[in-house]
């Protein structure tokens, strides 16, 4: 682990190295289920990531697919130790070093972008992390030299000149090892070429839908690019931006770089949010309609970017809250049970999956099925990274030698502080369980402080050391404690979760408990349309209605509904077997229909329903492929 070298500021929370953290329980079934799906066979069923690709030295795909795959197949393959995947990985990760010019550049000599190799540093880093393989820190430092020689003749532009933040996150990383001063000049260069986050964040300039501001049939004929600011409300280059002033105020230390962060989330939710824990973007921002298409490189580049935001707040709580409820309830949901299929787009209320005209900005009629290449193949390529980086950031070091829970899930962290072994087991089914056991395994006593999170959303949170509970704890904070740690010492911690409501466009409301998201279980009908066996294309249709509004009593939503918790199954993330459902009563709204192939914007709430009350069931978000997660609701009987 590497803190920041000054003149970096210090920052509260340190990443621990690849492989510090393993995942247990539920949490490593689900990257089991990854290598055994498209991670795990990508190469050898997509030409993009074959053999012919630009990054194995072929004439195929020389851009950011190869990158994209190895960002997130080789932490999957270390954390997994898996020797197939590590095989597959190693074959990307030694062409690459050996691809290295005199001058020290690297990666296909036919596309010099500056953007893909962003990428595949940060696979290099992972990578070295893993193995400590001494080839990568020298491979590393000869690169940036040769960018630092050629990056004003040559400036970032496009796709490099929107997502800078990515190259900053490896400079500092190097950085930090090295301490080479022209590293920090390169990084104050980067900075100022990369498109401005900080202002856009600050001065946020899209408070509705980009269609609103922009027709793009009228503009897509035109050279758009430029016309309509193209990247400054790309759904990822916007996920991917949220970093840049987590970075920046580590290089400047001002407190309207660090005010940055939070406006940047704060606008995106009350413009475009929905209740996932993302903003909408199909392919760019479009409104809080829970109709409108999030993209899976958004998801999954929106947790990476607030993996970088947490270690830079000492108060992080409620950024990692929304961490958790991306990671479960927008990953999950986006992939099929077997992750043999993804979506290029999901929708909060998505009723219909299927190749049809809908009303995204500018994405393509086949952007919500699922399968090999919806749409386009960057999320094909992209999504793999996930649950791996999720994994970690469970754990970090903290400057005074000590360690911080980050999200919660079944994990073990096996560090040396003090230049003595300590390993920690979190025994636990969380997020379907409110219940967390930390057993401690040391050589020799250890003293160190451990801070634990108090989510946000808990409002009466219990710890236990040893059996003794210990008070003044608060929602919303971390607790400390300091003390000489031993073999056999047990924290447990006790989250209540509670039903809680959410509003949203038009007063609809979402309904949470701890940090899941539930939504309608509807009957489905899935049609094959290509592919071959198991990696098919997929349609979904409904079986079940889903125009309901809920029946809630909004000041104790607790009377609303029952809860049924059963057994973790090795998929918790399937409607049919869910570890956890909501049962409550619903009324059927006939005036709430499909609207361009997608359920219509709710209605006002609280709306006045006739007819008879029926029950419903409600299975956590991720596990929906059909769903309704924005509800109107009703208070009549």
């Amino acid at each position: 682990m590497f803190p920041n070298r000054k003149p970096l500021m210090d920052i509260p929370f340190i990443e621990l190295p690849l492989g510090t953290i393993k995942p247990e329980g539920w949490l490593r079934n689900q990257l089991i289920i990854q290598a055994n799906g498209l991670t795990g066979h990508l190469e050898e069923i997509w030409d993009s990531v074959g053999p012919n690709s630009g990054w194995l030295g072929g004439n195929g795909e020389n851009w950011e697919r190869g990158p994209y795959y190895c960002d997130g197949l080789i932490p999957l393959a270390y954390l997994l130790n898996d020797e197939r995947l590590i095989e597959k990985a190693d074959k990307w990760i030694n062409w690459s070093l050996k691809s290295q010019t005199e001058e020290g550049n690297f990666g296909p000599q036919d596309n010099l972008d500056w953007w893909p190799r962003m990428v595949m540093l940060k696979a290099l880093i992972q990578y070295y992390e893993a193995t400590g393989d001494d080839r990568v820190i020298e491979f590393i430092r000869r690169y940036f030299i040769y960018q630092r020689k050629n990056i004003e003749k040559r400036p970032l532009e496009s796709w490099a000149m929107a997502r800078g933040a990515e190259n900053i996150y490896s400079i500092y990383w190097l950085y930090n090892i090295t301490g080479d001063e022209f590293l920090l000049d390169l990084a104050e260069i980067i900075f100022r070429q990369t498109l401005d986050w900080i202002d856009l964040f600050t001065n946020f300039p899209y408070t509705r839908p980009i269609r609103y501001y922009y027709d793009w049939d009228k503009f897509k004929q035109l050279d758009f690019r430029e016309l309509i600011n193209y990247h400054s409300h790309h759904v990822v280059n916007v996920a991917m931006g949220i970093k840049y002033p987590a970075l920046y105020y580590q290089y400047s230390g001002r407190e309207e770089d660090k005010k940055a962060i939070e406006l940047a989330i704060e606008n995106l939710t009350r413009y475009h949010g929905v209740a996932n824990g993302m903003f909408t973007g199909d392919e760019h921002l479009s409104g809080r309609s829970p109709s409108q298409g999030t993209e899976l490189c958004g998801v999954v580049e929106f947790m990476f970017s607030l993996q970088n935001v947490i270690k830079v707040l000492e108060e992080n709580i409620k950024y990692i809250d929304l961490l958790e409820k991306i990671a479960y309830n927008a990953l999950p949901a986006t992939f099929t049970e077997d992750m043999c299929a993804h979506q290029y787009d999901q929708q909060v209320n998505q009723v219909l999956v299927s190749v049809a005209k809908r009303d995204w900005y500018n994405n393509g009629d086949d952007s919500n099925i699922f399968g090999l290449e919806p749409n386009f193949g960057c999320c094909t390529a992209n999504m793999h990274q996930g649950w791996p980086k999720f994994v970690k950031n469970l754990w970090f070091a903290t400057p005074d030698e000590g360690l911080a829970t980050g999200a919660y899930a079944p994990s073990t962290v096996n560090i040396k502080i003090g230049g003595r072994e300590v390993k920690i087991r979190e025994e636990t089914d969380y997020p379907f369980n409110e219940s967390i056991r930390l057993v401690f395994e040391c050589r020799e006593k250890v003293n160190f402080p451990l801070r634990f999170r108090i989510p946000a959303w808990c409002d009466s949170p219990e710890i236990r050391l040893n059996g003794r509970r210990l008070s003044n704890i608060t929602q919303g904070r971390y607790y400390k404690i300091l003390r000489e740690w031993n073999t056999g010492d047990i924290v447990e911690l006790r989250f209540p979760m509670g039903i809680r409501v959410s509003s949203w466009i038009n007063n609809s409301i979402s309904i949470e408990r701890g940090p899941l998201v539930f939504a309608l279980r509807i009957e489905e009908e899935r049609k094959k349309i290509k592919g071959a066996d198991p990696f098919n294309d997929w349609e979904i249709y409904p079986k079940s209605p889903w125009n309901y509004a809920l029946l809630l009593d909004k000041d104790n939503p607790q009377e609303s509904f029952s809860v049924e918790i059963s057994d973790i199954p090795f998929q918790p993330f399937d409607a049919k077997n869910s570890p956890v459902v909501l049962r409550g009563k619903a009324k059927r709204i006939e005036s709430w229909k499909l609207e361009n192939n997608s359920a219509g914007i709710p209605p006002v709430s609280p709306v006045d329903v006739d007819g008879p009350a029926e029950d419903v069931v409600l299975v956590p978000y991720g596990s929906a492929k059909l769903r309704i997660a924005q509800f109107p609701y009703t208070t009549g009987s």
